[in-house]
């Protein structure tokens, strides 16, 4: 039986409204000048991953596809695959939500993505190229000046490049879109519950020693880093879901 997370509060998301505007009515107002290169399936995916499409919002595959200009077949076929993959809830009689997010989620994507990721940091301390390396050090040194003015939507986008990055270094195709996947999935969990300044500092601190054994290529270290960082960052994620009562 899944743990159920209370719905967040909206905020003043008003830039993710402009953006998006609601799939059903106002969000799917952003979806009415779609990019043409992505799928149906991609566009309502990445919105429901962003945020954009809260938890428990009604999604109509007609209005869906009024918004996109397409037929309803492969709106119906967005939705299977959505719902294949419990990004989307379908009700008896009611229709189809956006899912909630709960515990066994974020539990279940870091069951998948901690042992993969620390073999992926592992390969990365033999395989990373110089430019790759200065690319990571860029990343952590411009956030790090960022400390008074740092945004957490931001700074969460730029620590997702510097993952994407090392993950890269693997050259393992399959490997690396798994990842990003469930990489995305967590995103949308510190969208809706945003991380703490204190812990985006604890994390670019984090990543600046990830880098440091990678520079030494010291496997052993590097994957014992990215154990840390990742055991680190699924308890923040779990807290900020259900704060413990002090």
């Amino acid at each position: 039986m899944k743990t159920s997370v209370s719905r967040p509060g909206l905020g003043a998301e008003e830039r993710k409204a402009r953006r998006a505007g609601a799939l059903n009515g106002n969000a799917l107002g952003g979806l009415a000048e779609r990019d043409r290169r992505l799928s149906p399936y991609q566009e309502i995916k990445d919105a429901i991953l962003t945020g954009v499409l809260r938890p428990m919002e009604r999604i109509t595959e007609a209005r869906v596809a009024e918004r996109l200009g397409l037929s309803r077949t492969p709106i119906r076929e967005a939705f299977g695959r959505l719902a294949a993959e419990g990004l989307i809830v379908v009700l008896p009689q009611r229709g189809s939500f956006v899912s909630q997010l709960s515990l066994d989620h974020i539990l279940e994507i870091y069951q998948i993505r901690m042992p993969l990721e620390c073999m992926a940091a592992r390969i990365a301390a033999e395989t990373i190229e110089d430019a790759q390396l200065e690319e990571l050090a860029r990343i952590v040194e411009t956030e790090a000046g960022r400390d008074a003015t740092r945004r957490a939507e931001e700074s969460l986008g730029v620590s997702a490049r510097f993952h994407e990055i090392i993950v890269a270094c693997t050259r393992n195709r399959r490997l690396t879109a798994l990842l990003i996947d469930l990489q995305s999935q967590v995103h949308r969990a510190r969208i809706l519950w945003p991380s703490t300044l204190g812990r985006l500092s604890d994390t670019w601190r984090e990543h600046e020693e990830i880098i440091a054994a990678l520079r030494a290529r010291d496997a052993d270290e590097t994957e014992r880093l990215m154990r840390k960082h990742l055991e680190r960052a699924r308890a923040s994620t779990m807290e900020r879901m259900l704060p413990v009562t002090r």
